[in-house]
């Protein structure tokens, strides 16, 4: 009887180990897409098992999993002897994103302009005050996520789901990328003030004024896309 039972108890524990195998891999691919939103995975950088193994204290199979999905939705990319990296995008699709993100952008702030809410309208101010802060002292990561919470928070105020949703999935590949021309002497300033004109457009209400300065704001950057690309070859070819 008792060797009945564990033969029927077995499948429900190896699905129990499964389940929870999965739950593991969706936190590791979380995690790994926040680092690479934010610009702590550049791309081209490796990704290490043993390493990523020892960072989320978990197996190298639930790993292995996550690098696969993002493999598959094209966060990752595996090369020879490298094995996976953050995937390089190439000048073409840096521009098609940008482009995408700028028209997108621009319609947040369109609509954010026409459909304020004094909460949001607190929020968007109080991110230009950490972006205006933080690049009086310098301080560049500080400045990126800082940038980062300035046109979420325009995008929340927008009200419109589908568009927020859209948003996230492009700023997922184009945010690693928006962080590097910081480094430039005068960026940050030069950022800072066209969130100030930017923000001013929104809280008059003046929506169309609003898209354009956010079309050009996102397009300034994706300008510097091959100034980009250079800083990461060099940086690759270092390794």
């Amino acid at each position: 009887m008792i060797a009945y039972v564990n033969i029927l108890v077995l499948p429900f524990l190896w699905h129990e180990k499964e389940v929870k195998m999965a739950k593991t891999s969706d936190l590791l691919i979380e995690k790994l897409t926040h680092d690479i939103s934010v610009g702590t995975l550049l791309p081209g950088d490796q990704l290490e098992e043993a390493e990523l193994s020892k960072r989320f204290g978990v197996s190298r199979t639930p790993i292995r999993e996550a690098i696969r999905s993002m493999v598959d939705c094209g966060l990752l990319e595996t090369r020879p002897r490298k094995g996976a990296i953050v995937r390089v995008l190439d000048a073409k699709e840096l521009l098609d994103l940008f482009e995408v993100a700028a028209e997108l952008e621009g319609m947040a702030c369109r609509l954010a302009a026409t459909s304020l809410t004094d909460t949001h309208a607190e929020a968007i101010q109080q991110a230009l005050t950490d972006c205006i802060s933080s690049a009086e002292s310098g301080d560049i990561d500080r400045y990126s996520q800082a940038n980062l919470d300035f046109h979420s928070t325009i995008h929340s105020a927008s009200g419109n789901q589908w568009l927020i949703a859209q948003l996230r999935q492009i700023q997922i590949h184009i945010n690693a990328y928006r962080s590097i021309p910081y480094e430039v002497r005068g960026r940050l300033s030069a950022s800072t003030e066209e969130h100030r004109e930017i923000c001013e457009a929104v809280l008059s209400g003046n929506g169309t004024l609003a898209s354009e300065l956010m079309r050009d704001h996102m397009m300034l950057q994706g300008n510097r896309l091959p100034s980009v690309i250079k800083f990461l070859s060099a940086r690759q070819a270092r390794r």
